[in-house]
């Protein structure tokens, strides 16, 4: 897909109407409740000692809880290390004032970069494992320095250590009263605009991505294990500046960052609700002042939050916050009128809707009957244009035993639609693999538009305009079909990861986001289902997530593309409509290797064709020659 085609198909106003309301509308709230939320910090530091203390320890839980989330929730990495974490702030910070006499809020940059650091090694190596070895890694993590604390001499053993006194607001601003409550509200704050300002930024449907369908992401152009250890580290420096926060409750000790402490944490964020910012700090609340006010024997405190932690996952997954959303969801419908039907959508100048996406709407409801071959004709033989991907000599096995590709040579020419077929079995997914960049070849070369990559994985793919789609849709269910789309734009937006944190304040910011959506919403209507933008993939038929996966691939504009079974699970009529997009998408300029087991849909579109059988190329030329071969009519076509 070319600009100047993205440019033809923008979408109507009433999006983009909808979105400016829904900005009026959250711009004031968020100004709202960061006045409530400075109403109560001003509360809380003229407040009694008790309460002071209650809400400062609540703020530095809600911090570990925020961070926590940014990994168990945005990456799917449950990590049990953050207690640890939290003690390399603490102690470091401690030890270096105590007896460097470092700068008091020097520590705090130098805390959490040096906490940063520990995350990101923690997190490479962790993160050779995944799932219940990654938490087991971290979990270790903790126990290895809660050991080193509690014996070196250093540390001060398990007598602990007496933290650093905060320093008073000057006289002019003592009418704001504690200054360490401003001091770890504050920091708590600035934690939760880190997150909002991921949530809100295009990075966080790849990181969902890479939490859910990280091959997706990945093809996208996402270093998907950098951005993973970089989130860590980002997690960690957090933990570390709650470390700072907590010395200056006037003592650190080994138990105060055991195991427990770290499940405590954990507790906290699911509780409260994974993956939505708030949740968290409600959880810390929770977990952190209920057994100050009915003072619980340990035993039965921890019994009761593990109860809870086991009940919300089994019976109610979304938490606090996802409790409150669907009871504010449950108000809003017994108050409002029942809606009239609504209109069939029409297209922005007024005009009906484009017939193939009415055809394809409606194709659920057709009846079995027999595929035709689809009714596009196919361009003249590209065969004398330079190639846009070439692999020569490709051997591939799994294991030392026969190889899977072998000696494969294969030429897609430049804006040709070119069928890779074959039986069960033959070599074509390895193949597609290695093209692709998820394997890497045992021999031979692998070149896109004329640069060597057959070492580079797929994000160099990505970079050098080369996407794919899968035989099956690897999409994230939690997300819109749009949102999902622009996931294939990651390598086009400029400083995109360094810009996240930051990204709602930043205007260049903003345009680019705008500028996401308006392509993804053409991506859509190029493939005919803009109509279900806004629609979760969860909730969309096959098909959708087929033209969903397709629009992802082409959205930003790549010189070529593999579709990998594009028509698996589709209707008779949802294959043509796909034909005629892979023939519009031809007539960009676009090169397209296309595998497929349906013969005449590749025989009546495809202008060249290569067959494998066994890992070997059968035949390889024009549709026509390679369809009247006999050896591929005796090994593919059966006859």
């Amino acid at each position: 897909m070319r600009a100047d085609v993205l440019s033809a198909l923008r979408t109507g106003e009433a999006g983009a109407a909808g979105r400016r309301w829904a900005l009026r509308w959250r711009e004031p709230a968020l100004v709202a409740a960061l006045g409530v939320y400075l109403w109560f910090t001003y509360y809380v530091a003229h407040g009694t000692l008790y309460l002071q203390g209650l809400v400062l320890v609540a703020a530095v839980f809600a911090i570990l809880a925020v961070s926590l989330d940014l990994v168990a929730g945005m990456a799917g990495l449950y990590s049990l290390g953050h207690a640890g974490l939290f003690a390399l702030g603490a102690y470091g910070t401690t030890i270096l004032y105590n007896d460097h006499h470092w700068n008091l809020f020097a520590l705090l940059p130098a805390s959490m970069v040096g906490v940063g650091l520990v995350g990101l090694v923690l997190g490479s190596l962790s993160l050779r494992v995944s799932g219940l070895y990654f938490a087991i890694t971290t979990f270790i993590f903790t126990l290895v320095v809660t050991v080193l604390a509690s014996d070196l001499k250093i540390t001060g053993g398990y007598g602990g250590l007496i933290g650093p006194v905060f320093p008073g607001f000057p006289a002019g601003l003592h009418w704001l009263g504690q200054s360490l409550i401003w001091c770890g509200m504050l920091a708590l704050l600035v934690a939760i605009l880190i997150s909002l300002g991921l949530r809100r930024s295009p990075l966080y449907p790849v990181l969902l991505a890479i939490r859910d369908a990280e091959r997706f992401a990945a093809a996208a152009g996402a270093r998907t294990a950098l951005l993973k250890i970089g989130l860590f580290g980002v997690s960690a420096a957090m933990a570390g500046a709650a470390g700072w926060v907590f010395t200056f409750q006037g003592f650190i000790s080994p138990g105060q960052f055991d195991w427990t402490v770290s499940v405590n944490i954990l507790v906290m964020v699911i509780l409260g609700g994974l993956n939505t910012t708030i949740g968290p700090v409600l959880g810390a609340a929770f977990v952190s002042m209920f057994p100050a006010q009915v003072n619980m024997n340990p035993f039965w405190q921890e019994v009761l939050f593990g109860g809870l932690f086991v009940g919300v996952i089994i019976v109610y997954p979304g938490g606090f916050v996802g409790l409150l959303e669907n009871a504010g969801r449950w108000l809003v419908r017994s108050r409002s009128p029942a809606a009239p039907p609504a209109a069939a959508p029409s297209s922005p100048a007024g005009e009906p809707a484009p017939v193939r996406v009415a055809a394809l709407e409606s194709a659920a409801l057709e009846g079995a009957e027999r595929t035709r071959p689809p009714a596009v004709t196919p361009a003249r033989s590209a065969a004398a244009g330079p190639p846009a991907v070439e692999c020569r000599g490709v051997v591939f096995a799994y294991t030392r035993g026969v190889p899977v590709v072998n000696g494969v040579d294969l030429v897609v020419r430049k804006g040709s639609i070119h069928g890779l077929i074959g039986p069960n079995g033959s070599g074509k997914t390895t193949l597609v693999d290695l093209i692709a960049g998820r394997l890497k070849p045992l021999a031979g070369t692998i070149a896109v538009d004329g640069r060597q990559l057959e070492r580079g994985g797929p994000p160099a793919r990505a970079r050098n305009g080369f996407m794919r789609t899968f035989q099956a849709p690897v999409l994230v269910r939690e997300l819109s079909v749009g949102e999902n789309v622009g996931v294939g734009l990651y390598s086009r937006v400029p400083r995109i990861t360094p810009r996240a944190p930051v990204w709602p304040v930043l205007p260049g910011a903003r345009r680019d986001g705008r500028r996401i959506r308006e392509q993804a919403n053409d991506a859509l209507r190029l493939v005919g289902a803009e109509r279900w933008r806004s629609s979760r993939i969860a909730n969309v038929p096959h098909g959708i997530q087929q033209l969903t996966q397709l629009a992802a691939a082409c959205v930003a504009g790549p010189s070529t593309v593999i579709l990998d079974e594009p028509l698996a699970g589709l209707s008779p009529t949802e294959v043509e409509h796909v034909a005629e997009i892979l023939g519009e998408l031809k007539g960009t300029g676009m090169s397209v290797i296309l595998i497929e087991h349906q013969p005449r849909f590749v025989f009546a579109l495809c202008d060249e064709v290569t067959v494998l059988d066994a890992g070997e190329v059968v035949a390889t030329g024009p549709a026509a020659e390679v369809r009247a071969n006999a050896r591929v009519r005796e090994v593919y076509l059966g006859q």
